[in-house]
């Protein structure tokens, strides 16, 4: 059986898209595999795959994370410098302006190279890849041109002027690999490509969960076969919940072969057991605010009297910090209101003191 990988696994898939696209290829290996199989035949076989590097940083806006997420590599070709812009759309739904996004991106790297190196008199090629998992296939024009007007007789005086890239699109949709070439994959990289494309579609993965059963048993044969197959277990929970952990589990087991079953059951044991160390840490903090609540309620009750509902709710539904800091005023505050107010209200002499301070002649 293969050896758990040391590199550290996601403990919950917060964003399980980023994170199965993030942790499968920010790895050299699988990285290498993704490019190879999206890029054009001609420039793939002129990198230098040796150079090849995970380049560190993110140039999504902090408001779009939820929808795309990005990888940055780059390699050599020839004596020069490449890089490799990979998004990929978390959506199923077709954004109009891609191309568009993309270019700032672009712009942000190149950006940032220049800021890095000031030195610089020529800018590095930079490759956009799109990887899309939509129902429909990709709409949306590909290339920068497309979006930028006019039509017409004028268009052609106007091209010297207008920006002119297109990206390399990997249609994760059913029947639409596009220009892919899968085998040019590793074994993860295929199943990480196929869970993105099935994600939150039920009936897919369970019509097509026995395309991946080669490259599973594969995957597990590898070095970080449990680690991987422990990340792409809790993707697959993660996007496909009214399926169920044990149903996702039945099928990956009928996907592959008999030395991957005690693995996938080991891998699913657990990530149970780790759910339910979570809960119960959760759980005693949580009784412990409730008992602190609790008994700042009753220390209240004892010294101003009856506390209104709508208070004690507050109370009750505060944090520990928050809990600590009133408890603190309880001895000192005048008023129910001054202890739980977020601060300290200030005395009457205090005010009066301000209040001449502010009257007192410049």
């Amino acid at each position: 059986m293969p050896k758990p990988r040391t590199s550290s696994v996601p403990e919950e898939l917060s964003q399980p898209h980023d994170a199965l696209f993030r942790w499968t290829f920010s790895q050299r290996e699988h990285a290498a595999g993704l490019l190879r199989a999206a890029l054009p035949k001609a420039l793939a076989s002129v990198v230098d795959w040796t150079s090849l590097r995970v380049e560190k940083g993110t140039f999504v806006d902090q408001a779009l994370r939820s929808r795309h997420s990005d990888l940055v590599l780059s390699a050599r070709v020839g004596d020069e410098p490449v890089y490799f812009h990979a998004i990929l759309e978390h959506q199923r739904d077709v954004e109009k302006l891609m191309i568009f996004r993309m270019g700032l991106y672009m712009m942000r790297l190149w950006e940032q190279l220049v800021r890095d190196r000031p030195a610089l008199t020529t800018l590095p090629p930079i490759v956009p890849i799109l990887i899309h998992h939509g129902d429909a296939g990709w709409t949306a024009p590909t290339a920068f041109q497309e979006i930028v007007g006019p039509a017409g007789a004028a268009r052609t005086a106007l091209l010297p002027h207008i920006p002119h890239f297109e990206l390399r699109l990997v249609d994760l949709g059913a029947g639409r690999a596009g220009e892919l070439v899968e085998h040019a994959l590793t074994a993860l990289g295929q199943v990480a490509l196929w869970c993105l494309s099935v994600a939150d579609d039920d009936a897919r993965l369970e019509r097509e969960m026995t395309r991946i059963g080669a490259a599973l048993d594969a995957v597990l044969k590898a070095p970080d076969g449990l680690a991987a197959l422990e990340v792409l277990l809790r993707y697959l929970v993660a996007t496909h919940g009214s399926v169920g952990a044990k149903k996702v589990v039945k099928l990956l087991e009928n996907a592959s072969g008999p030395p991957a079953h005690e693995a996938i059951m080991t891998i699913f044991e657990e990530i149970e057991l780790k759910g339910e160390r979570r809960g119960e840490r959760r759980g005693r903090v949580e009784g412990r605010a409730q008992g602190r609540a609790q008994t700042l309620v009753e220390i209240l009750t004892v010294r101003f009297g009856s506390v209104p509902a709508e208070t004690s709710a507050t109370i009750m539904a505060a944090s520990e910090a928050m809990l600590t800091r009133w408890t603190g005023r309880v001895l000192t505050a005048p008023t129910l209101d001054a202890v739980i107010a977020e601060a300290p209200a200030r005395s009457s002499s205090a005010r009066t003191v301000a209040a001449r301070k502010r009257a007192r002649p410049a």
